[in-house]
């Protein structure tokens, strides 16, 4: 476990001011105020809770149906992306995640008395959440290299061919309500919101990480979130 996640957390202003849209446009003293005053908002009211869980995996390849099966439990992706990232890999990572309610209550309460600074600090709660996902995933792949191990780039369901619907497996084979307090409709959409599920692939073989980028989204064309090279650097 992470002691004291909360404390590494930076909540990267660049990435708020991603998904609030940011185009390069002037920002007033009073706007850069307000986004570092929901940033420590933000800080001081979640509470980031994980959970993760290692499985053997095996590959099969029916009738051109790519299918990767998680061993000793009835669960199957059946995702060319996850075959494809999946390739050199006999072991898989479940990962979920969340910042808890009390953000939710946040935000929800300052969409009827502060629409904008509600804006902001759901920007702020999304960033903090990858961040989150980024510390855990680096110090998973620290213990692993201890044992010659190497962990592909995560990938959550609703991104690319794995459906959304992907998290109710993931939430309850991990006992994510118990652990963290997680939950999940039957479309797929978690609650708190402010959480993330994702897939990371293990192989004893050395792997070309590829990074998960806008590049190779397959909605890359048409998000309004899309990386600005300006902005991220990235």
């Amino acid at each position: 476990m992470i002691e004291n996640i909360s404390k590494l957390l930076q909540i990267d202003k660049k990435e708020v001011l991603r998904y609030l849209q940011y185009k390069n446009q002037n920002l007033s003293n009073n706007i850069n105020e307000e986004i570092d005053n929901c940033i420590n908002r933000t800080r001081e009211i979640i509470n980031p809770r994980y959970v993760f869980r290692t499985y053997f995996i095996e590959k099969q390849d029916i009738n051109n149906k790519k299918i990767v099966y998680l061993k000793d439990s009835n669960i199957k992706f059946e995702s060319e992306d996850i075959y494809r990232l999946f390739d050199k890999c006999d072991e898989c990572i479940l990962i979920s995640s969340t910042l808890g309610l009390e953000i939710e209550k946040e935000i929800r309460k300052l969409t009827y008395t502060n629409l904008s600074k509600g804006l902001i600090i759901d920007a702020c709660a999304t960033t903090a959440i990858e961040e989150v996902c980024d510390i855990l995933q680096e110090n998973i792949e620290r213990e692993l290299l201890k044992e010659n191990k190497h962990i592909t780039m995560r990938y959550s369901p609703g991104y690319g061919d794995l459906s959304i619907e992907k998290n109710v497996d993931i939430i309850n084979i991990l006992n994510s309500q118990k652990e963290i307090g997680l939950t999940v409709t039957d479309s797929g959409i978690m609650i708190p919101r402010k959480s993330v599920v994702a897939l990371i692939g293990v192989s004893k073989k050395g792997i070309k990480r590829e990074k998960k980028s806008c590049d190779n989204c397959s909605n890359k064309h048409n998000c309004k979130y899309k990386k600005e090279a300006k902005i991220c650097g990235d």
